[in-house]
């Protein structure tokens, strides 16, 4: 990995946890529930952003690709929150709603990156 890369990597993972921070934090606000919709929310969306980057990858710039992927969606998107999240929910007593949790998150971010790659594929090609 090239010095420039390393940066990149590195500058673009801190702007992704500052802006989860600022999410979560605001969603927060807007979302009383014990499933975690936040973090949800910030699954999704870092998903969706990474089908559509892998989709351009082959027309963006590498140094640009990585620090959007690697830094700044794996500083935005948080699977350990989320398996940390529903481990309490489990022990909490409510293990139906972190099965869901789970379940949800895994299936819906899954759909989440296969839409944003065929949406990106479809404008790019």
């Amino acid at each position: 990995m090239s010095v420039l890369s390393f940066l990149a990597v590195g500058l673009g993972g801190a702007l992704g946890a500052l802006c989860r921070h600022k999410a979560s934090t605001f969603m927060k606000l807007i979302f009383k529930s014990a499933f975690s919709w936040p973090t949800f929310f910030i699954n999704l969306c870092a998903c969706t952003i990474a089908g559509a980057a892998l989709a351009s990858s082959t027309a963006t710039n590498q140094t640009f690709y990585t620090a959007l992927t690697m830094g700044f969606l794996g500083g935005f998107s948080t699977l350990s929150t989320m398996n940390c999240e529903a481990v309490d929910l489990i022990l909490g007593g409510e293990r139906a709603l972190g099965v869901a949790y789970v379940a949800a998150t895994y299936a819906c971010t899954l759909g989440a990156a296969a839409l944003g790659f065929v949406t990106a594929h479809h404008i790019l090609y």
